[in-house]
């Protein structure tokens, strides 16, 4: 019986044992399909004997297509950088192993590795996941021993009890019973404000009355810039105006003004004018801290009237090339929709092989006909769908006069300019759409072929998502990402010849934190290490700056003793002996030095003392047992 007893009691700890340990630790991914856990480490940075070390159970290796693809998948959503991540796989002469800490396993799943890796399968020793070709995959390559890399540990979720899990979340020392909106936390931004634009219509267009179907009493334009924050207690907002390049300069919104009115994180500005443009932020703030969220750009848009001027006759031979320039002057309005009217402002002109209408404005023919002559008038309106409430704007009529109707074949000559990447007012920006255009005259009218481009010069096919419209003198790439850089080749060909232009289409990268900072609970007289790292990864394109609860760290304007306690070198910031005085929200800013385009990434530091409790393992008042004799 007693032996019995024995047995239920360890069947009873060792079920309730694996029902705590199905789960993954902290840090790692889990995928059901191997039944593993995944950790992906950028930093710190080791070497392939210090990974190994380092890694609870073993370096990554892939035994199939599903866990090649879950790895893929995880690359794909968390390194935009593309980095090149360490495995276990290494060549031993001509085959390759993974090795385990219980033994050496030959590949028997030989899917993942990049196109035109063969050479390198021969020569190279270890094996790392690499972007390439538009994919993630294996690479073969070569590091030496005093080499630093990111690496990915593996471990089967049956052994995570034996991972030393040290992480703090911010419930650490609180009861277990209470509900996660009441655990007190610092503010957190969980919507940023984005930049603005607002339209003003002058008076001399909408004149006395209503205009373009517009009157003046309907336009009670108002724009509000939103900010929220996850906290409890709930946070107030505080919203602030930069009145130099250095946040710490900026000055509060005049709320006294009764054209401004704020509720919780949303500032409204009703019928905004031009010295309202300028750069915004906005704090949230309660008892545990002050974050501070991006600055944004609030900026008045004025569709001009063309000038009201004769414009010059456009002659061109019959079955040659024509262009008729729209002559707007583009001042602050972005991108800008473009029509053409001909004869009648009621008769669009409609693109055709021969017919183009580029985003720069202009009126482009391949070959002009007898039928081409008369009179064609641009129209202008804001790209900006908000905007839509600003009138187009429509030219003086521009004279096609086309003098002779005979005309010889001709090889195909590209416009001077094109191919063209779209917008131009900026680099276009990662997720957004692109555009390159390419327009060329000859006789037969040209057809379009495009291609990438490598730096060998070499032709490959467009990406797959790629779209060709406008008789495929058009190319649009939607949802930009990295790799879509480069260069593209336009090709104009007829019966006579080819012609070819090449453009290089570049991305903005906003900062993105792809080692995002997390929060640090602490005890009394401990160390404070906080990491981040955004992307783009090159200092000479990044800057980091730390801030304290909505405040810019100075090294300069610390004391002496905050210095010797503090240590910051760009992106890792230190603090040796913690205490309560030093709770709050701690922020890491990258800021694109090209752009001035800044991000932050947020942690809340928790100091804590927590006397004995038995709160989430109260001892039972009553404990009753049989004694079997």
């Amino acid at each position: 019986m007693f032996f019995n007893v024995i047995s239920l009691l360890t069947v009873c700890i060792v079920s309730h044992t694996l029902g705590q340990i199905l789960d993954c630790p902290h840090g790692w991914q889990e995928f059901i399909g191997t039944a593993s856990c995944y950790r992906f480490i950028r930093f710190p940075k080791e070497t392939y004997d210090g990974a190994a070390a380092r890694c609870p159970a073993d370096l990554l290796s892939v035994e199939s297509l599903p866990e090649h693809l879950f790895i893929q998948d995880w690359l794909n959503a968390n390194d935009p950088s593309a980095q090149h991540w360490l495995t276990s796989g290494r060549r031993n002469g001509p085959f390759w192993q993974w090795i385990k800490r219980t033994g050496i396993l030959n590949f028997q799943f030989n899917q993942g590795w990049l196109p035109n890796t063969e050479i390198e399968q021969q020569l190279r020793s270890f094996l790392f996941y690499a972007y390439q070709s538009s994919q993630w995959g294996w690479l073969p390559y070569d590091i030496t021993s005093a080499d630093t890399v990111p690496y990915v540990c593996e471990v089967p979720i049956r052994e995570t009890y034996g991972i030393l899990d040290n992480y703090r979340g911010i419930e650490y020392g609180l009861p277990s019973n209470i509900e996660q909106r009441f655990v007190p936390r610092a503010p957190k931004f969980y919507q940023q404000p984005r930049d603005q634009e607002f339209g003003r219509i002058d008076q001399i267009t909408l004149g006395s009355g209503s205009t373009f179907g517009i009157s003046k009493l309907s336009l009670a334009i108002v724009v509000t810039l939103t900010c929220r924050a996850d906290a409890y207690p709930v946070a107030d907002y505080y919203w602030f105006r930069m009145t130099t390049g250095i946040i710490s300069e900026a000055v509060f919104v005049n709320l006294n003004d009764p054209r401004y009115f704020q509720h919780g994180g949303n500032l409204m500005i009703n019928n905004p004018a031009n010295e309202d443009s300028g750069t915004y932020f906005c704090k949230a703030s309660n008892i545990f801290g002050t974050a501070i969220s991006n600055r944004v750009y609030l900026r008045e848009i004025t569709l001009g009237q063309f000038e009201k001027r004769e414009r010059p006759k456009v002659i061109a031979e019959g079955h040659r090339d024509a262009i008729i320039d729209c002559l707007y002057k583009n001042t602050n309005t972005g991108d800008l929709n473009y029509a053409w009217f001909k004869g009648a402002i009621n008769q669009k002109v409609q693109q055709s092989a021969e017919r183009f209408i580029s985003r720069n404005g202009n009126l482009y023919f391949s070959r002009v006909t007898d039928g081409d002559s008369g009179k064609y008038y641009c129209a202008v309106q804001s790209e900006n769908t908000r905007l839509r409430y600003l009138p187009s704007q429509t030219s003086e009529g521009t004279e096609l006069d086309v003098r002779s109707t005979f005309g010889q074949e001709r090889s195909p000559r590209i416009f001077p300019n094109f191919p063209h990447v779209f917008p131009t007012t900026r680099l276009p920006k990662l997720g957004e759409n692109a555009s390159i255009e390419c327009i060329a005259e000859g006789y037969p009218v040209p057809t379009y072929q495009w291609f990438r481009e490598d730096e060998s010069g070499n032709l490959l096919p467009l990406q797959s998502k790629a779209i060709l419209i406008n008789f495929n003198r058009e190319l649009i790439i939607p949802n930009l990402q990295q790799d879509d850089q480069g260069l593209y080749r336009c090709e104009a060909s007829n019966t006579r010849s080819v012609v070819y232009q090449s453009v290089s289409l570049l991305v903005q990268i906003d900062p993105i934190f792809v080692v995002p900072l997390e929060d640090q609970i602490l005890d009394v007289g401990s160390v404070l290490q906080l990491y981040c790292e955004a992307y783009p990864s090159e200092l000479d394109q990044l800057r980091y700056s730390w801030f304290i609860n909505g405040t810019e760290i100075f090294w300069e304007r610390l004391t002496l003793v905050q210095q010797q306690r503090l240590t910051i070198n760009n992106n890792l910031l230190m603090i040796m002996n913690v205490q309560p005085f030093d709770n709050g929200i701690y922020q890491c800013a990258a800021t694109n030095t090209q752009n001035n385009v800044q991000r932050f990434s947020a942690a809340e530091v928790r100091v804590i003392t927590l006397p004995p409790t038995f709160g989430k393992h109260t001892m039972i008042s009553t404990l009753r047992s049989t004694v079997v004799n």
